[in-house]
C-alpha cells in the first residue's frame, strides 16, 4: 500500500464527510423552511401538530445546527460575519519529509513568528495559512539566486 492510496482515500473520505454535512444542513434548512410555511399559511392542525412533534422528537438537530451556527462564529472573520473558507479546500497539500533538526527549527521559528505576530497585529497566523506559504516562498526567492555549486554546499552541511 502506498502513501498516495492512502492520501488519496483520506481525502476521499473527507469530501464525503463534507458532502454529507452540507446535505444535512440543506435537509435541515428545508425542514425548517417547511415548517414555517406551514405555521404561516395556517395550515391543517395536523400538519402544524406533525410539525411540532418532530420538532420535540429531535433535539440533537436542534443541537447540531446551534454548534454549526457556533462553528461558523468562531470561523468568521473579524471585518465580516462571513466563515473562512478552510485552507484544506483552497489550497493543494504538499507533503514533506524533513529531517528532524531541519522539522525542529522549522516548528520554533513557527512559535517565534507566530507570538511577535499576534503580540504586535492581535490576529491569528496560520500554520497552514500563513507560515507554510511564507516559508516556501521566501525559500523560493533564496533559491532562485543559488548556483548548482552553491546548492551542493548547502546540501552537504545539511548531511
Amino acid at each position: 500500500m502506498s502513501g498516495e492510496d492512502r492520501a488519496d482515500r483520506l481525502r476521499r473520505r473527507r469530501q464525503r464527510a463534507r458532502d454529507r454535512a452540507r446535505t444535512d444542513e440543506s435537509n435541515e434548512t428545508e425542514e425548517t423552511d417547511k415548517s414555517e410555511e406551514t405555521g404561516k399559511t395556517g395550515g391543517s392542525a395536523k400538519t402544524a401538530e406533525t410539525a411540532e412533534t418532530a420538532e420535540t422528537a429531535k433535539p440533537d438537530e436542534t443541537e447540531k445546527t446551534e454548534e454549526t451556527e457556533e462553528k461558523k462564529g468562531a470561523e468568521a472573520t473579524d471585518e465580516t460575519d462571513e466563515p473562512k473558507e478552510s485552507v484544506k479546500d483552497v489550497q493543494k497539500p504538499t507533503y514533506m519529509y524533513l529531517p528532524h533538526s531541519v522539522r525542529r527549527d522549522l516548528d520554533r521559528a513557527y512559535s517565534m513568528l507566530k507570538a511577535e505576530y499576534e503580540y504586535e497585529y492581535q490576529e491569528g497566523f496560520e500554520k497552514n495559512r500563513h507560515f507554510y506559504p511564507l516559508v516556501v516562498s521566501l525559500g523560493l526567492e533564496a533559491i532562485e539566486e543559488l548556483d548548482p555549486e552553491d546548492v551542493r554546499a548547502r546540501l552537504s552541511e545539511k548531511e
